[in-house]
């Protein structure tokens, strides 16, 4: 959009004269105007002088909002050509995470057979380790029970051959003795043993039973002869200790009788304590019920010490009352014989 040329209508200018003052002037220059220093740019006079029109700023107002609009047409246009080939990269973008997702996807799943196939080899591996290893133990375990199979094996042979001649023995024992002499259960051979170690278990408990009897015997034998021994020493510390305690008991008799004689005699002194406790008993109740006062309590509920306390208060009392009218007394007297002395001087 071209734009015509503007131009500035301003009027005729002036004598240009340099104003120190602006309020200095002469009478005779009538068409002289003033005008202050400028200090402002070309654009702020055109915006802020005096004489510039409406119009003119409108118009360039108008200029610049259409440049402003020309530049963001522009700037949209640009806007518009870099998002249509960022969606073009996006699309670009997700076509190529798509492909490398499926080839990770299958990358995993090879991966994970791969690793399954693994872990069953090695549990495969280990199963048959652990089967080797305890097919060797019982490998090893059965040549140790062979072997020990072997020795007692032997150890028994030789036995029986040893015990041969025993066997041979009791054969010819069975042939000596009478018929139906022995229970027979697997064999007489079986039998007589059998009978031999009943005898001998019994034999053997009779020993031991009488060993262990003679045994006690000797023991109670010895704890028969202990506790005589003790008894006698007992009945002589016994008969020693009653004697002391005879003795012990006519002393305490003794004494009993010297403190039952000091007992009657205490409580004839203490029948006489009492009476005369008695009696002072109620004298210090006659007293205090004749010093007591109209408004003192009644003198049955009181103590001891009460009452003295009554009495006691009387006897100041009264001993104040005395003294009392003693000097009132000796004032009178002394009253009465100055009255004779003062007629004299008259």
């Amino acid at each position: 959009m071209a734009s015509a040329p503007y131009k500035l209508d301003l009027d005729p200018p002036k004598r240009n004269v340099f104003v120190t003052q602006l309020n200095e002037r002469d009478d005779e220059d009538h068409d002289m105007a003033a005008y202050p220093i400028v200090k402002e740019s070309a654009a702020q006079l055109i915006e802020t002088g005096l004489n510039t029109m409406q119009k003119t700023l409108l118009l360039k107002k108008e200029i610049e909002v259409d440049k402003v609009s020309e530049e963001l047409a522009r700037k949209r246009a640009e806007f518009r050509e870099r998002m249509e080939k960022c969606a073009e990269q996006q699309v670009e973008i997700q076509k190529k995470q798509q492909r490398m997702r499926d080839r990770v996807n299958k990358f995993e799943k090879f991966i994970k057979e791969n690793e399954a196939k693994r872990r069953r080899a090695i549990q495969k591996y280990q199963t048959e380790v652990k089967t080797r290893e305890q097919k060797h133990t019982e490998h090893e375990m059965v040549q140790q029970q062979l072997a020990s199979l072997e020795t007692r094996h032997e150890y028994l042979k030789n036995k029986l051959a040893r015990y041969k001649i025993y066997e041979d023995y009791l054969l010819q024992v069975l042939e000596i003795m009478p018929a139906h002499y022995l229970e027979v259960n697997d064999s007489m051979i079986t039998s007589l043993m059998m009978r031999h170690r009943t005898l001998h278990e019994t034999n053997t408990g009779l020993v031991s039973n009488l060993t262990s009897m003679s045994d006690n015997l000797e023991k109670h034998k010895i704890e028969l002869d202990d506790l005589e021994v003790n008894q006698t020493k007992m009945k002589l510390s016994i008969n020693s200790q009653l004697s002391v305690k005879v003795k012990m008991q006519d002393v305490v008799q003794d004494k009993n009788q010297e403190m039952e004689q000091r007992n009657v005699m205490g409580n004839v002194d203490l029948r006489h304590q009492r009476s005369e406790l008695g009696q002072i008993v109620m004298a210090i109740d006659n007293l205090a019920e004749k010093c007591r006062r109209r408004l003192d309590p009644a003198i049955n509920g009181l103590a001891l010490e009460a009452k003295l306390n009554i009495v006691k208060e009387y006897l100041v009392d009264t001993s104040d009352i005395i003294i009392m009218a003693d000097q009132m007394s000796s004032e009178r007297r002394s009253a009465s014989q100055r009255r004779p002395s003062r007629a004299i001087f008259a």
